[in-house]
């Protein structure tokens, strides 16, 4: 449990490109593997079948051709029964050592000289037996005997009269001529029968040269590697290749035709394919190892392999190659994120896909840009801590000194009958309370207003009869808060871009409303106006520059990043202006109101 533990550790703390290679590794080698086994494995199951069926077919080939030799002297051993003094002979009473005619040697000379034609060299001897005592033996290097005495417990005798006529084939067995030589023989032996009653009359015996059978098994040209003999009912040895002494049967009988395998000498099994012959009895036997059997399947394997190990390099390359080509991008990341961890706010991560990870790309970049304005708002904020200083300083100036003086003003214009400048006096007096009294962040909109028309009256007298100021404010929205000082700088920047360019009539127009929970304060003038390039460009300014505007703080940009600063991006101003036909401003704030 514990070492699964801490393989699950060490895997968990890998590397991602360590972890994408080894989990493709794993995925590549083991299906791989499997199907390369199972792939030999049916290979080497298909060749084995087929080697088998190749194998006894032609161990069938050889035992059909051992055949077609058997039954050459099965048809010799029936020629007594084409000649009628050979079975008049065989059948004749005979005392022991009683010579024969000339005409019976004669006789029996023609005959064998009949089972001898032709040149026939496998034939060793051929043996003539009576039952009555009749017998003519010619065997190798000795004339012919009439002397032999059958043996009536030989094994080859018991089996002839089993078979009542049939032939009876005969392992190999010592054979001695009269000069004593002895001679390993295989016999074919046939009960000769009288054709009128059925009777046993003798035996006829033709003796071979076992290299005759010896001779059709290496027909097949085996190996070293293979063994190839014949053996008899009992598993006994008939005959095999004189250059091989091993039979992998270990005398064990078999019978009929199939494949099987022994275990030859404990180290290399033997694929055994036998055939049984229904001529002899015997069976056909020819064995090989599994290894040799195998040779080209090792081939094949060692092939298989090679071309696996290629593949599975090739993959592993590969699978190397993409874990590093995906993980490079977070490689990337990674060294941003620490740049921005050491304050460095100008970093961009390059997108180039719209997978998982151009997602986290644009997000990192995003989280810049917020944690950049973040950082430009705070750096605003210590701006406005140290205007607010100086303000502070500023207002130890005292404002009522101001207002007197103002106040006085007033009064010696009232008594001169002067009515415009008591006007202007009073109404400038009110504009400066209103600028340097207000202590709140946001005024209601009626105050706003309140300020804007004292601001108007003054430029009324100032420019007569030549500006025209409109308003049309909803009654709903006059509680609405604001921030201060906000339409004032739009108006004075109508009159300035407006009116004192001496295009259009001085008409200038406030309106204000609300709609779907926003504030929309709305001052247009019919001026000069501007082209669409000049427009453009004045927007591209207030949607990207973070300056606060003028010198004296007031104006487009001033009153627009004091919005978005204090009520957040979506508000602020919109821009629309057409060559002389005006210039219209409208500020956005959410429609709030007290309580």
């Amino acid at each position: 449990m514990n070492r699964r533990r801490s393989l699950a550790a060490w895997f968990k703390n890998l590397k991602l490109a360590h972890k994408l290679i080894l989990v493709n590794c794993l995925l590549i080698l083991i299906p791989v593997t499997a199907m390369g086994l199972y792939t030999f494995n049916r290979f080497q199951k298909t060749m084995k079948e087929n080697v088998g069926k190749y194998q006894l077919q032609t161990v069938k080939q050889l035992s059909l051709n051992l055949d077609t030799y058997m039954n050459e002297l099965n048809r010799l051993t029936l020629s007594p029964y084409a000649h009628k003094e050979i079975m008049d002979f065989i059948a004749s009473y005979r005392e022991p050592g009683q010579p024969l005619s000339l005409k019976e040697i004669g006789t029996l000379n023609s005959f064998i000289s009949s089972i001898f034609l032709n040149g026939r060299v496998d034939i060793v001897g051929v043996s003539l037996y009576g039952e009555k005592g009749a017998s003519y033996v010619v065997l190798p290097e000795s004339q012919y005997m009439t002397t032999y005495k059958l043996d009536e417990s030989a094994e080859w005798l018991k089996k002839a009269k089993e078979q009542f006529g049939q032939p009876t084939f005969i392992t190999p067995h010592e054979l001695q001529t009269a000069s004593g030589v002895y001679y390993r023989v295989l016999s074919i032996a046939r009960e000769l029968r009288s054709f009128e009653t059925g009777q046993p009359l003798g035996y006829i015996v033709i003796d071979i040269d076992p290299s005759a059978v010896r001779n059709i098994l290496m027909q097949s040209n085996p190996g070293k590697e293979e063994s190839l003999y014949v053996i008899d009912a009992r598993g006994a040895e008939v005959v095999r290749r004189e250059d091989d002494d091993r039979i992998v049967t270990g005398g064990q009988p078999l019978s009929g035709d199939g494949i099987l395998q022994v275990d030859g000498d404990g180290r290399h099994p033997m694929q055994v394919a036998y055939v049984t012959s229904d001529v002899t009895g015997w069976t056909m036997v020819h064995a090989v190892s599994v290894e040799h059997l195998m040779k080209d399947s090792v081939r094949v394997r060692n092939s298989i392999a090679l071309a696996m190990a290629v593949c599975l390099g090739l993959a592993m390359l590969l699978s190397v190659v993409i874990a590093y080509r995906i993980t490079n991008p977070l490689r990337i990341l990674s060294r941003l994120m620490r740049k921005v961890e050491k304050g460095d706010l100008q970093v961009t991560f390059p997108v180039t896909s719209r997978d998982e990870i151009g997602l986290v790309g644009n997000t990192f970049n995003t989280m810049v840009s917020k944690l950049s304005e973040l950082g430009y708002l705070l750096y605003e904020t210590e701006i406005r801590e140290k205007d607010a200083q100086i303000a502070a300083l500023q207002s130890k100036i005292n404002p009522h000194f101001l207002y007197n003086t103002l106040g006085s003003i007033s009064m010696f214009a009232e008594l001169e009958g002067s009515r415009e400048i008591v006007t202007m006096a009073n109404n400038l007096s009110r504009l400066m309370r209103y600028s340097l009294s207000r202590h709140n962040e946001t005024v209601t909109l009626r105050e706003e207003l309140h300020h804007v028309n004292g601001y108007m009256s003054i430029q009324k007298i100032r420019y007569e009869e030549r500006i025209t100021f409109e308003q049309s404010v909803d009654e709903s929205v006059l509680d609405c808060r604001v921030l201060p000082l906000t339409i004032q700088p739009m108006v004075e920047n109508a009159i300035n871009h407006g009116l004192d360019r001496g295009i259009g009539s001085g008409r200038i127009r406030l309106a204000a409303a609300e709609a779907n929970g926003v504030l929309n304060i709305c001052i247009e003038d019919d001026g000069i106006g501007l082209n669409s390039e000049e427009l453009e460009a004045l927007r591209r300014r207030l949607a990207t520059s973070r300056e606060l505007g003028g010198k004296s703080g007031n104006g487009l940009l001033n009153v627009h990043r004091r919005i978005v600063l204090y009520f957040g991006e979506p508000y602020g101003l919109q821009l629309e202006s057409e060559p002389n036909r005006g210039f219209k401003v409208i500020l956005t704030m959410p429609a709030k109101r007290e309580g």
